[in-house]
């Protein structure tokens, strides 16, 4: 009977321990499972949100799907030359004797002769030789060797006033259609044009060319 209780007692003791054993080993592994799902849950947290116009919170993109690009890139349709970084600017107006073209007592639509052309006092030359004077390439062209022309439209009235200035044509940007414009401002007033010995509103398109040394 010793014999059998001490039997007994022993394989009690085995179970047990055995019992025990697979509880712990349950136990490592349900907590590496937690551990796994819970990294898994925090790294997808991380991501950064924005906050939309409306306010409400918008998960963010990265660069590449958000539509961000360097700055004016969008609107400038001429692009730097890296091979001319650094390079001494020139600006100048290419400027021609105008010639009539069709009908001279053509107006356009808001009541201004295209055909009709008014003169700057001292005329071309004295032109080319005040923005030559007044211009200063801007730096960050230069700097970027961004180089283009900028045409200037705009009307000159039956006193010579000039009015209206506005670019038209590719923007260059970098400050270059800024630093005409600063220019055409400081500008004297002109000579009107004249038809039929009656001075007249004209409409004028003056190209001024930003050019860096090669």
């Amino acid at each position: 009977n010793k014999n059998h209780k001490t039997y007994f007692m022993k394989k009690s003791i085995l179970i047990i321990a055995s019992g025990l054993f697979i509880y712990s080993i349950s136990s490592c592994n349900l907590g590496k499972k937690e551990n796994t799902t819970t990294a898994g849950t925090d790294t997808s947290m991380m991501t950064t949100t924005t906050t939309s116009p409306t306010g409400d919170p918008a998960m963010a993109k990265p660069d590449s799907m958000s539509g961000n690009t360097a700055m004016g890139t969008d609107t400038m349709m001429v692009k730097p030359n890296p091979l001319k970084k650094g390079k001494k600017g020139k600006v100048s107006l290419n400027m021609e004797e105008p010639k009539a073209m069709g009908n001279m007592d053509a107006m356009d639509k808001e009541g201004y002769y295209t055909n009709v052309y008014p003169a700057y006092p001292g005329g071309n030359k004295a032109l080319s030789d005040f923005f030559e004077k007044n211009i200063q390439y801007p730096q960050e062209a230069a700097d970027n060797g961004v180089e283009g022309k900028v045409n200037i439209s705009f009307t000159v009235d039956e006193k010579g006033k000039m009015a209206s200035p506005k670019i038209t044509g590719p923007k260059i940007g970098y400050g270059v259609e800024e630093e005409a414009l600063r220019v055409f401002n400081k500008m004297p007033m002109w000579k009107p044009g004249s038809l039929k010995g009656k001075n007249v509103k004209t409409r004028f398109n003056l190209p001024v060319k930003f050019q860096l040394e090669n």
